[in-house]
């Protein structure tokens, strides 16, 4: 079995649990998406459970390829702006809508695996936004840090979740969920006294 079989197995796995979740979507049925031997789950991935993980993973660090594409030039690189970086994150749902889907779906299935596979990316991402208000070297329970970060995401996460409703609803262009956020994410910043962040 070659790796063509393997990145098949993870696109077919990445679409049927995006729309069925892990207990909707059953190995024989991956397998027939994929054109691929009953097997071949357990050959490449060692299971259903495992397939689910690595197809989690995956979902999660797709959201966070948000490196400027000069940061290789060392020191000299600007630190992207807040807004910056939701627009890049939007940019990473628009291009993979099964990722965010996929990690929802999970979280709204009880977020085991979603949430074993955004902590690390979470708590960097904190990380940075603790630095850039000058608390880096504080203490991981830093009230002002947690709370603007709660602040930024809880609108990213739910206009991720329920743009589809809103935006019907609410009779919203396609583009207006940029606006909104930015919108949402200068009025945060200036709020807790960062504006220069946004």
């Amino acid at each position: 079995m070659n790796s063509g079989t393997k990145d098949r197995l993870l696109e077919a796995a990445a679409n049927l649990f995006a729309d069925h979740g892990y207990r909707g979507a059953s190995v024989r049925h991956i397998c027939d998406l994929a054109n691929a031997n009953p097997g071949a789950v357990s050959y490449h991935f060692g299971g259903k459970r495992q397939l689910y993980r690595v197809v989690l993973r995956r979902a999660a660090n797709r959201l966070t390829e948000l490196q400027p594409a000069d940061a290789d030039n060392g020191d000299d690189v600007t630190p992207l702006k807040i807004t910056d970086i939701v627009d890049r994150i939007l940019d990473k749902i628009d291009e993979d809508g099964n990722g965010a889907r996929l990690l929802l779906r999970d979280l709204s299935d009880g977020g085991g695996v979603a949430v074993e596979a955004l902590d690390p990316i979470l708590r960097s991402a904190l990380e940075g936004l603790k630095r850039a208000i000058g608390e880096g070297e504080s203490a991981p329970g830093s009230s002002t840090g947690r709370a603007l970060f709660l602040d930024l995401a809880s609108p990213l996460f739910f206009l991720t979740a329920a743009w589809p409703v809103l935006q019907r609803a609410l009779d919203l262009d396609p583009g207006q969920r940029r606006s909104i956020l930015d919108a949402a994410c200068r009025r945060t910043l200036g709020a807790h006294g960062y504006p220069e962040l946004g």
